[in-house]
Order: C-alpha cells, then structure tokens, then sequence
C-alpha cells in the first residue's frame, strides 16, 4: 500500500529571496552553492550558536543550538541516531548554461566533457566566474516548519555583514519572500514527465553515487517519495507515517541524457576536500506517471539527494 500523498498538505516552509549586489569583483566558482553556504555560515556561526561560536568543530549544545538545528544538524539524538534532513534547503544562484545543458542543451565552453572511468561522461567547468561590483545575483532560503522562523535572523545577519567571497563582499540589495505551503496539483491524464536535475544530483546506490541510468531513474522517484516523507516525519507530523517500500507499477523510464558534474569542493572550516560529484541531465517517464507526479512536485521545493542545504539535487519537473 502506497502512502497518501496528502501528508505533502502538511509541509510549509518560510522563503526568503536575497538579492545580493556584488562590492568589488567578486571571483565565485562555477557552482555556487558551497561558497554561499559557507559564506553564509561565516557570519552566522556566532549570531546563532548557543555558545557564541566557541563550540569548534564538536557542538556541545545539538539540541538546543539553533546554528546547529539549522545548519549542521545531520543525527538525532545528541549524535547517536538515524541521520535527518537539515531544515534549510539552498537555492545557489544557478549558471544558466549548466541549466540549458541539464534541459538537453548543447555542451559548450567553458564546459566540457571528457569520457568517465565508469559510466557517464564527465561534465566539468573549471572557469571560475566573474562578477563585476555593482552586479546583482540571487539567492534563496527555504526555512523548513519551525527552522523558518530563524530566516529572519538570518536575513539580518547578512545584512549587518554581507557575505565575505573571493575578490570582495556580496551586500544585500533587496529580499523578498513570505510563507508557503505545498499544494496537490490535479495530474490527472499525465501521461509522460521530464525530470531536469538542474544540479547535481548525489544519491548513493551502497557506497558510490548512482550513475548508472536505469538505476538512478529508479532512485529518483524513491528518493522524492522518501525525502518528503523523511522531513514530513522529522518536521511536521503529528502522528509518524511508517516507512513504505516504494513502487511504481506502469511507470517506465523511456529516456535520458545524463553527466556526472565534477564537483569537488575544499572545506576550509574543516580542512579537507569533500566530494560532492553529482548527475546532471534529465529523465523521461511514461505510463501512469501520475502515481509519481505529487512526489516529484514536492521535490522542487525540497530536492532529491544528500546536500539539498548546499543547493545539490534541485529538480524541475515537466509534463504532458
């Protein structure tokens, strides 16, 4: 028995727009989220750790931390539980060539493509890009139920500080936004969906990153139900919906083009380098796609993968 998509009613999230005007030439690389995100928990850190920011690396107040709760937050339990979604979900300022490339546009420079050692050619980008002072850019803020509550401090802080980049400061200019809540659309009919991953994609089949097409088709749909159930659970529910096995009866994946995107990114804060390669492209559906359509949807807002706080796994969903 499938879970009623109804649940996804219960899910509301506060979204702030921030847009930021570059001071100086601002030098960001091509995939933006890591560097907002860190920017952001740069000025963050001592506005909203319980401890003033002198916690390190450990937290030494998980549960009552509202910088944790929001940002670092990964296990339940004072560290010792099953992971949980973070309740802040990243919207980078997104490269729209990568996202013309992902709808199935032509791949051309500065990206490239190289054959992969296992599976899908390679994407990569290693220009970094340039923003001259003056130039405006945005990015969004998805705070998840209660966590929305703390976008305003948010908002704030950056706006007292801005962010700190390479080559200079983002400022705020404007911020908009207000309170939202998923909505079941009427798919009735639908007969075929085209899901774009318009950023990296991570969600691991065992211990690698599933790139093999078949299989990531199947994934995606399990990982949208999964992840809306998972926050609907850890955020919203008034009484726990048990975990379903999902199934897909007369859905066919019919289509793909698909890249695995270079993406390895350098922790200063925890002085490493961490390997967020994802897949970018896009899937075809057909058959009753509209068992899936209310699920797909809710991952819009909410992404699919790991790393949906730094941006990765954002989704746009079309159909006929």
């Amino acid at each position: 028995m499938m879970i009623s998509p109804a649940v996804l009613e219960e899910i509301y999230w506060e979204e702030r727009w921030l847009t930021l005007e570059a001071e100086g030439n601002v030098d960001l690389p091509a995939y933006t989220g890591s560097t907002m995100r860190g920017a952001l928990g740069t000025v963050l850190r001592p506005e909203l750790c319980a401890r003033e920011g002198r916690c390190g690396e450990v937290c030494e107040a998980p549960e009552a931390c509202p910088f944790f709760g929001l940002f670092e937050q990964s296990r339940g339990g004072n560290g010792k539980g099953s992971n949980q979604p973070k309740p802040l979900v990243l919207e980078a300022p997104l490269a729209e060539p990568l996202g013309e490339i992902a709808r199935g546009g032509t791949v051309e420079a500065p990206y490239e493509l190289t054959p992969g050692v296992r599976g899908l050619p390679v994407l990569r980008n290693e220009w970094r890009i340039g923003v001259p002072a003056g130039e405006r850019l945005q990015l969004g803020l998805k705070g998840l139920g209660a966590a929305g509550g703390a976008l305003d401090g948010v908002v704030e802080g950056v706006r007292r500080k801005g962010l700190e980049v390479k080559g200079g400061r983002l400022r705020l200019a404007e911020v908009s936004g207000g309170r939202k809540r998923l909505e079941i659309e009427e798919t009735s009919g639908a007969r075929r969906v085209r899901v774009n991953l318009l950023t990296p994609v991570l969600i691991k089949d065992g211990d690698r990153t599933c790139e093999e097409p078949g299989r990531l088709a199947e994934l995606v749909l399990n990982q949208a139900l999964v992840r809306a159930v998972t926050i609907y659970n850890t955020f919203f529910g008034r009484e726990r919906v048990p975990f379903v096995k999902p199934e897909w009866p007369g859905v066919v994946a019919t289509g793909w083009r698909l890249f695995r995107y270079d993406l390895t990114r350098r922790s200063y804060r925890q002085g490493r380098w961490m390997d967020f390669d994802g897949v970018v492209g896009w899937l075809e559906y057909e058959g009753a796609v509209e068992s899936v359509l209310p699920w797909l949807r809710a991952a819009e807002v909410l992404h699919v993968g790991q790393k949906a706080s730094f941006g990765l796994g954002r989704v746009e969903v079309r159909w006929e």
